[in-house]
């Protein structure tokens, strides 16, 4: 499917669905003791190296998926954008509400697993499974609720504290976008700067918030850029799985600030090869990539708290059942939160955005920012996780 000048991408919502299944399996596996040790790190046997220190780890980088959210998010927020005129203050209400009411509904799905399935130090029990043991608070429902501080008890929550901040700074994104379109590459180079430097000194804003401009990076070039071809996008899509999964394979010898360089920029180029590589694009356009596409956000805010529960459910010598049985599970229940809380607050997100610029145009006497049509969220952005 090619661009078109003011539709949605459609492909992206395949990669965004399968970026959600790649997230899924991650925490499956980590409930095995040694992949959990192998994801932080920790040394383990010969015979589960495979699966984490080579680019096979491309399947369950969940770490990395996320990275391809970010920029995706920065990319589908700015374009349209760049293309039509916005109605900022229709915007934020609608945006805030597509976030917030599917989050709430995933803390209270959450909390009910929480306190059906308790969390306890069982002997066992991989790494990643015991970070979850820590006491329900208040203050920490508060932190989950509000996306402020995130806790464990859905822990894939900590990625929407940066959605919602890269969703409130949109203006100053696509300010910056529009300034330099004729030099967006520029403007992803030092994306790429930023979020290494962030990485570095353990600065989270600086290192979250410039993967979502690198998105916003190749929303302003997008036009200028050309179609791949089939040969070259080979090429770059080997390059892309190499470098998304660069920190796993890379000796830790020669580990440094070029390695969260590499990642990021490989994520970008995933989104680039998923827009613009015909291959990469006949694949996202499928029915299982689209499938999981319209499952995305549920499934990612659903899935963990579900993962954790099966694992705490079954005997800790039998790990490897629990993303067997896990799996479709999660599956199943994001179908059905994305039909009744994901989907409704969408269409309530555009009800209220286009109540809002058409009230505005009439006390203004013209619908402001181009009218109703400016006001909807935008298209790609039904599933942002």
């Amino acid at each position: 499917m090619r661009d078109r000048p003011a539709g949605r991408i459609g492909s992206l919502d395949g990669l965004r669905g399968v970026a959600a299944a790649v997230v899924l399996v991650h925490h499956g596996l980590l409930v095995v003791p040694t992949l959990s040790d192998g994801n932080n790190g920790q040394p383990i046997p010969a015979n589960r190296a495979w699966l984490v220190d080579t680019p096979l780890h491309l399947f369950w980088a969940g770490g990395e998926a996320v990275f391809v959210f970010f920029v995706l998010s920065g990319f589908v927020l700015t374009l349209p954008a760049l293309r039509r005129a916005q109605d900022w203050f229709a915007y934020y209400p609608s945006r805030m509400l597509r976030l917030y009411i599917p989050v709430i509904a995933s803390v209270a799905l959450a909390l009910a697993l929480f306190l059906l399935v308790p969390r306890t130090s069982e002997p066992g029990a991989s790494g990643w499974l015991l970070r979850h043991v820590e006491p329900l608070t208040a203050g920490g429902l508060l932190g989950d609720v509000t996306l402020i501080s995130p806790t464990r008890l859905n822990s894939p929550l900590w990625s929407l504290t940066w959605e919602v901040a890269f969703s409130l700074l949109l203006p100053l994104f696509v300010l910056i976008a529009k300034a330099t379109r004729r030099v967006w590459w520029l403007t992803a180079i030092a994306a790429l700067v930023l979020s290494a430097l962030g990485r570095q000194t353990h600065d989270d804003w600086l290192m979250y918030l410039p993967m979502f401009l690198l998105g916003s990076a190749l929303a302003a070039g997008w036009e200028r850029i050309p179609e791949i071809r089939r040969g070259p996008g080979w090429v770059l899509a080997g390059l892309a799985v190499l470098g998304i999964t660069f920190e796993w394979w890379i000796p830790r010898s020669l580990v440094g600030i070029h390695v969260p360089m590499v990642v990021v920029a490989s994520a970008g180029l995933i989104v680039l090869l998923c827009g613009k590589w015909l291959p990469a694009e006949r694949v996202m356009l499928g029915p299982i990539p689209r499938a999981l596409g319209r499952l995305s956000f549920s499934l990612y805010l659903v899935h963990e708290p579900i993962t954790v529960s099966v694992a705490y459910l079954l005997p800790t010598s039998v790990p490897w059942l629990t993303p067997i049985i896990a799996i479709p599970i999660a599956v199943v229940v994001a179908g059905l939160f994305a039909r009744l809380v994901e989907l409704p607050a969408h269409r309530l997100a555009k009800r209220v955005a286009r109540s809002i610029t058409v009230r505005r145009g009439r006390v203004g006497g013209t619908p402001p920012q181009g009218g109703v049509e400016h006001a909807r969220l935008p298209d790609d952005d039904r599933r942002a996780a």
